[in-house]
């Protein structure tokens, strides 16, 4: 299978997965009034995979 292809499911993967996480602190601030900061980190850190993975896919060929 093409490693090209892999990237994109995986950057596909983690948009999904930020964007659950983001979801996740939305619900928490409105509905539970709390303010988990554990969320935006782990969304934070998907979105800087997301940059990573895209800045090496013209390298992997």
């Amino acid at each position: 299978m093409n490693i090209t292809l892999i990237a994109y499911l995986l950057i596909f993967a983690l948009f999904g997965t930020a964007a659950s996480y983001f979801v996740r602190f939305i619900y928490a601030y409105w509905v539970l009034k709390a303010m988990p900061m554990k969320y935006i980190i782990k969304a934070g850190i998907c979105v800087v995979l997301v940059v990573v993975i895209s800045a090496l896919i013209p390298y992997l060929g």
